[in-house]
């Protein structure tokens, strides 16, 4: 049976640390060892994780990042020499049952198995949960030939990892950027990449000041990613700010409109009348209420992205999320 490694960046987790790492030890899987990489927390981080069970190791290097810290683990994990899988976990998240069992089952029975997707769901408990993930069973949403959903919490043979390099000191996109150098490594070397549905990992922003904190860090790490990835790459990621773009678009439609007096600068507007169909074709398609709010809510997270690429350009290069 292969040993599974769980890497866990952390900073200031203390709320959240110890119940996942606690799901981690109920989890029948046995052959798993636990490591936090904690970026310097001021909080009881380091102590909850310890009293759990999982190994500590403190982050090195003065820029501390998600990357490097699940870089660091890896390689602390692979010096060991007890590790055949490893997957990496943000220290906020809360697992489905048995999710490194179901998960490990995969690469138990094929040799061939390089990486197991698993799937990203909400905890739908607040009215801002419930707009940042509008559909209750996530699932209807993948498709399991796609490269969805993101990557945070896959699982992946250590071989492929060292072949892949490990993660790129980004921000924006650091975790697609890394799934996608395994997967055109699969395409040319052979292997496979499946995704398992019993596995889910359940994420929550405790108040709209952290999601738009996490737009923000996105934006101030949008450039280096373009830098790394290509402005082709760039051009199509930006598409996330379709929503401030439809509503300026509305906006300027109406100014226009009312200023001049001219249907013609109503064209303008068109394109966010088309979105507000779409959205509510959805509604009814998905039962769901949150549709829309779920467009509001990503419209007033661009502004924030919008802002960390100016407060890149203006000289804030750091990759933590933090204060490190």
């Amino acid at each position: 049976m292969l040993n599974c490694v769980v890497v866990i960046p952390t900073l200031n987790e203390e709320s959240k640390i110890g119940e996942l790492i606690q799901s981690l030890n109920d989890d029948e899987y046995p052959n798993k060892e636990i490591i936090v990489v904690d970026g310097g927390s001021k909080d009881k981080t380091v102590e909850i994780s310890e009293k759990n069970g999982a190994i500590v190791i403190l982050e090195k290097g003065e820029n501390k990042s998600l990357p490097m810290a699940r870089n660091q683990g890896a390689e602390y994990a692979i010096k060991g020499g007890n590790v055949d899988v490893l997957c990496f976990i943000d220290g906020d998240l809360v697992l489905s049952h048995n999710f490194v069992s179901n998960a490990m089952a995969h690469f138990n029975e094929d040799s061939e198995m390089a990486a197991v997707r698993t799937v990203a769901n909400s905890i739908r408990d607040s009215v801002l949960m419930k707009a940042y993930s509008p559909v209750e069973d996530i699932t209807k949403l993948i498709k399991k030939n796609t490269n969805a959903p993101p990557p945070p919490a896959h699982f992946y043979r250590k071989d492929i990892f060292e072949l892949a390099g490990g993660f790129e000191p980004l921000g924006f996109r650091e975790d697609w950027t890394f799934y996608n150098k395994v997967r055109k490594i699969v395409e040319e070397k052979g292997g496979k990449i499946i995704l398992e549905e019993k596995c889910t990992r359940y994420g929550k922003f405790d108040s709209i000041k952290e999601f738009y904190k996490q737009q923000e860090w996105y934006g101030r790490t949008f450039v280096p990613y373009v830098k790394y990835a290509g402005w082709k790459s760039g051009a199509k990621d930006l598409l996330i700010l379709r929503p401030i773009g439809y509503i300026t678009g509305g906006l300027l439609a109406g100014i226009a409109f009312l200023a001049t007096g001219k249907s013609v600068f109503l064209i303008i507007g068109i394109p966010i009348g088309i979105e507000m169909v779409k959205m509510v074709y959805k509604s009814v398609r998905y039962r769901s209420a949150y549709i829309i709010p779920h467009f509001f809510l990503n419209s007033i997270g661009n502004y924030f992205f919008i802002g960390g690429i100016i407060k890149y350009i203006i000289g804030d290069r750091k990759l933590s999320r933090g204060e490190g």
